[in-house]
């Protein structure tokens, strides 16, 4: 179950992670669709996703959201379907990645989670930037990150083996100015 609302947007919003949320990071990191785009290889089993809550979710460095639709019914629940998450905060350029269950692509949620996300990113954190790294054949991702204004600073050629193939990796960057500049 998600944890408290952090952010709220017209269709989506940012929920805390809780460890009970291990069950829907491990569905979601093993679906076919979510995993290949994440250069993930192998399957997580429950306590290999509790692990990656606690580890991962829980450092010092990091900010790590789950994206819901709000419940139809005031009384239920938030229907988790992604993640929105940062790391090296520490850093001037922290790092940002995202994912959605695939039933929930090209609706525009990604795009509305991501703008909460770097809005909170740069309002509460003192990061110079951030960095997302996308393989080069993954088109959607690419293509929200050109839309949230990021820029392509370079890629990595050949360097994981993801979905049968070595594939290049595209490191985008967006700077503090150009996100708070463009509101």
């Amino acid at each position: 179950m998600p944890g408290v609302t952090f952010a709220r947007g017209e269709r989506v919003s940012l929920h805390t992670v809780e460890r009970d949320d291990a069950a829907f990071y491990q569905r979601g990191r093993n679906h076919p669709d979510v995993r290949g785009p994440l250069g993930l290889a192998d399957p997580t089993n429950l306590a290999q996703s509790e692990e990656t809550v606690e580890d991962w979710v829980e450092r010092d460095d990091s900010a790590n959201l789950l994206v819901c639709l709000p419940p139809e019914d005031p009384d239920a629940d938030p229907t988790p379907i992604g993640t929105v998450n940062a790391w090296e905060l520490d850093r001037p350029r922290g790092k940002v990645s995202y994912w959605l269950l695939p039933e929930y692509h090209g609706e525009g949620y990604a795009t509305e989670a991501m703008t909460l996300f770097l809005d909170h990113l740069f309002d509460a954190r003192s990061v110079r930037g951030v960095q997302a790294h996308v393989f080069a054949h993954n088109d959607s991702s690419r293509a929200l990150l050109d839309r949230l204004g990021f820029a392509l600073e370079g890629t990595l050629r050949q360097n994981n083996f993801v979905e049968g193939a070595y594939r290049d990796e595209h490191v985008y960057g967006l700077l503090r100015d150009e996100w708070v500049g463009a509101e």
